[in-house]
């Protein structure tokens, strides 16, 4: 079986599908037109990306050491990745975003930087707010 997945017509360049699901316990075959997703049109290293982020839970200090690059090239390539799979613009992300309570301390601003939650620019005058009550 090969590592990679094609969903695209070599002969075309047209979408292909999956057309038969085989179980391999008892042998039955499904023989129709599977609809896909968005992460089956993922490059193989965009998918690496992804597994990595589950790994280290989202930590994207983890995530420098795991895939040997530096913080601001992780974020870049979740960016990329977020874009690629059409979610740059998302409004429920946003939303859940905002919605969650201003730090009260500096170790949970620090704890929201290295969760990817907040940039540099974000925390910094957060952090300089809390040490000034």
């Amino acid at each position: 079986m090969p590592d990679e997945i094609h969903t695209q017509c070599p002969a075309c360049r047209g979408r292909l599908y999956p057309k038969l699901l085989c179980c391999v316990d008892c042998g039955l075959e499904v023989s129709t037109r599977h609809g896909g997703n968005e992460f089956a049109d993922l490059e193989p290293g965009d998918l690496h990306l992804l597994r990595i982020f589950v790994v280290c839970e989202g930590r994207i200090r983890d995530m420098e050491s795991a895939l040997g690059v530096s913080y601001p090239t992780v974020k870049s390539r979740l960016a990329a990745l977020r874009e690629r799979l059409g979610l740059a613009n998302d409004v429920a992300a946003d939303n859940a975003r905002a919605a969650k309570p201003e730090p009260t301390t500096a170790r949970e601003v620090l704890d929201q930087l290295a969760a990817g939650t907040l940039t540099y620019a974000e925390a910094l005058p957060k952090i300089r707010a809390l040490r000034r009550t």
